[in-house]
Order: structure tokens, then C-alpha cells, then sequence
């Protein structure tokens, strides 16, 4: 049933990338290896534009966010499977890498007019 509707968010999430409004849409990467695809939003006068924006967008999540983004994601994984709760030290250290990373990502996207709105775990 989990894996239905996280199927099925995927899905819904893939096709959300190609109903493009003028002026915004919404896009995705997949990246099979870490079971997970990756959702963003980017705006722009035209559609032209916003495309535009997104192919650079798109280049600079992968060249300089996307592996971190899939190892915190696996370590997070990792953790839930062993079913044992972390130490409040390996909490606050995990939280403190992904709001970093999260900061350079908006940081590095804002100005393509594009954001990342969050990811989804493929079955």
C-alpha cells in the first residue's frame, strides 16, 4: 500500500514536469540509483524562458547538489532500517548538513528563478 502511493506521488510529480504555464512550471530529475527523484519549480516571463532557466538549473543541481543530496537521503534510509534511534549528537549533526545543503541549493537556484520544492522516494 506504502509503495502504491509513493508509485503513485512519483508519478503524479512526473507528470506535473510536463503541464508547463506560461510563466512557471514544474520539472524534475530522476536519479534511479538512489531510488529517488528530485522536484523543483522554476518561473520566467515566458515559457522560453522558464526553460530556459531550467536547463541551468538543472546543470547546476547535478554538477554541485545532487550526490549530497542522495547520500544524506541514503543515510537517512540507513538509519530508519535499523530501527534504532540516533543519538541526539548524530541527529543534530545530520540536520546541520542538510539545512546547509539546503541553503546552497536555494542559494544557487534562486537566481535561474528556480527552487527546489523536495524529493520523492521512488519503490
Amino acid at each position: 500500500m506504502v509503495k502504491s502511493l509513493k508509485l503513485a506521488f512519483a508519478i503524479l510529480a512526473i507528470g506535473a514536469a510536463s503541464a508547463q504555464a506560461e510563466g512557471r512550471a514544474q520539472f524534475y530529475i530522476p536519479d534511479k540509483p538512489a531510488k529517488l527523484v528530485y522536484l523543483f519549480t522554476c518561473k520566467g516571463e515566458t515559457v522560453e524562458e522558464v526553460n530556459e532557466n531550467w536547463a541551468k538549473a538543472q546543470a547546476v543541481f547535478a554538477q554541485n547538489h545532487q550526490k549530497l543530496a542522495a547520500e544524506l537521503e541514503t543515510e537517512t534510509r540507513a538509519q530508519r532500517e535499523t530501527g534504532k534511534a540516533p543519538s541526539q549528537e548524530a541527529i543534530d549533526a545530520h540536520n546541520k548538513r542538510f539545512a546547509a545543503h539546503k541553503s546552497a541549493v536555494a542559494e544557487d537556484l534562486a537566481p535561474l528563478g528556480c527552487r527546489m520544492d523536495g524529493l520523492v522516494h521512488m519503490p
